[in-house]
């Protein structure tokens, strides 16, 4: 529910700047995707993370280097079997969105302070329309 009230902020103040003229930004909510009757949606997707950039980083700070963390989605369907009447029934849960990717990297470095010029990466992964899974994976510099 957030993400689509997040995602509607998004698209109202893009079709404002573009109005005026101005570049636009456009953000997908990053949820994985399901097809045929939905029977269970528990989904948690990423949106929006601002980070530090290298100037940004404390001057006492220590770098630790390449810290990365996930955070996925996964999703059922019943197969298709030949030409049914019957719709495909499917269902997703995860916490696919950037708290569980950076909670990842924090679980692995406890004495992380911060992290800055960030990287993200959604992978997804599909087995014959009946499994997948879509990751969002964070790569960043850290610092203590």
């Amino acid at each position: 529910m957030r993400a689509r009230a997040c995602l509607a902020v998004l698209l109202v103040a893009a079709s404002a700047t573009t109005a005026l003229g101005q570049e636009s930004y456009e953000a997908s909510p990053g949820l994985i995707r399901v097809g045929g009757l939905l029977v269970f949606l528990s989904v948690e997707g990423p949106l929006s993370y601002l980070t530090l950039t290298p100037k940004d980083v404390p001057a006492d700070a220590v770098r630790l280097g390449p810290v990365k963390g996930r955070g996925c989605q996964f999703a059922l369907s019943t197969p298709a079997v030949g030409v049914s009447s019957l719709p495909r029934l499917s269902g997703a849960a995860g916490r696919g969105g950037f708290e569980k990717a950076i909670a990842d990297i924090r679980s692995r470095h406890p004495e992380l302070r911060g992290i800055y010029d960030v990287k993200v990466d959604d992978r997804l992964v599909g087995i014959l329309g009946v499994f997948q899974r879509q990751c969002t994976e964070v790569t960043a510099q850290g610092f203590r």
